[in-house]
C-alpha cells in the first residue's frame, strides 16, 4: 500500500503516511462517509483548525494572536488564511443582501428617503463595491491607531498590532455572519442591525481582545476605546469625505440633485418649524 499524496510505500495497518502525516482513507466513498467527513471537519473543535481557531478566538483571543506572533502555526489558522475566510463571508453575505433581500437595505427609518445619494440604493451599491477593498484597507488604520493608543506599552509592533487587527476584525466578521443571515431571512432591516446591534459588539470585543492582550484594568480600556473611537471617527469622516469627492467627480452621483434636495429637505424642515411656532 502506498500513501495517496506523497506515494511513499506504507504497511496495510499504517492509519497515517509516515512521511507527509496524511491520513490514509481506506472506506469508500458513500453519502455516509461523506456526512461523517463534514461533521470532523467543521465541528470538531480538538481536531479542526477553524472551529478551534473561532472557539479561541472568542473564549481566550490571547492564545492565538501570542502564539501566532510568537511563531506556533500548528494550533490555529494562520492570520491570512482566517482574513480569507472572513472575506468569502462577506462576499456571500453582500451578495444574499443586494440580490436576495433587498428590501432589507430599506433607509427611510434614518429619514434620508429624499437624499440622492441613497435613492435606488445607487450610493449604497457604491459603498458594497468596494467593500472589500475598505475592509482590508482598513486593517492597517486600525493597527496604527491602537500603536498609537498604547503608545506606552513596548510589548507589541506595530507589525504585531497589524496581526492583532487583522485576526480580531476577521473574528468579527465571522461571529457576525449567522447572525446577519438570520436577520436578513427574519425580514430585519440590516442597517438598523448594524447600528443598533452589529456595531456595538464590534467595540466590546475590541475593547475585550485588547484588554486580554495588555493585561489591563477596566478603567483603563475604556479611556482607551473612547480615545480609540474618537481618533478614528476623525479619519472616519475625512475618508468618507474624500470617497464623496469620488463619487461627484465620477459622475456616480448627481452634485446638482444632492443640492435640489438638501434645498427641499431644508425647505420642508423650515416649514414644519414655522407650523410648529404657530401653533403653539
Amino acid at each position: 500500500m502506498e500513501c495517496k499524496n506523497c506515494l511513499t510505500q506504507l504497511a496495510e495497518d499504517d492509519n497515517f503516511c509516515k512521511n507527509c502525516g496524511a491520513k490514509i482513507v481506506k472506506q469508500e466513498l458513500t453519502f455516509g462517509y461523506l456526512a461523517n467527513e463534514a461533521t470532523e471537519r467543521f465541528f470538531n473543535f480538538e481536531n479542526n483548525l477553524l472551529a478551534r481557531t473561532i472557539k479561541d478566538m472568542t473564549l481566550q483571543p490571547r492564545t492565538v494572536i501570542d502564539s501566532y506572533i510568537n511563531g506556533v502555526r500548528k494550533k490555529h489558522v494562520n492570520v491570512v488564511s482566517y482574513l480569507a475566510f472572513a472575506l468569502t463571508l462577506s462576499g456571500i453575505q453582500i451578495f444574499l443582501m443586494r440580490k436576495v433581500f433587498p428590501a432589507n437595505m430599506d433607509v427611510t427609518w434614518m429619514n434620508q428617503q429624499n437624499n440622492p445619494m441613497l435613492e435606488d440604493m445607487s450610493f449604497m451599491d457604491n459603498i458594497w463595491e468596494f467593500q472589500s477593498i475598505f475592509y482590508v484597507f482598513m486593517m492597517p488604520l486600525y493597527a496604527l491607531l491602537a500603536k498609537v493608543i498604547f503608545f506606552n506599552y513596548k510589548k507589541y509592533t506595530y507589525l504585531h498590532h497589524l496581526v492583532i487587527s487583522t485576526y480580531t476584525q476577521a473574528h468579527l466578521s465571522i461571529l457576525l455572519f449567522l447572525p446577519a443571515i438570520i436577520a436578513l431571512i427574519f425580514d430585519v432591516n440590516f442597517l438598523k442591525m448594524t447600528y443598533f446591534f452589529s456595531m456595538p459588539i464590534m467595540v466590546i470585543f475590541n475593547a475585550y481582545v485588547y484588554k486580554r492582550l495588555y493585561q489591563i484594568n477596566l478603567k483603563k480600556i475604556i479611556l482607551k476605546t473612547f480615545l480609540f473611537m474618537f481618533m478614528f471617527g476623525v479619519i472616519y469622516i475625512g475618508f468618507m469625505m474624500l470617497f464623496f469627492i469620488y463619487l461627484f467627480i465620477s459622475g456616480k452621483i448627481n452634485f446638482e440633485e444632492f443640492l435640489e434636495a438638501e434645498r427641499a429637505k431644508q425647505a420642508v424642515s423650515y416649514m414644519a418649524s414655522s407650523v410648529i411656532n404657530w401653533t403653539s
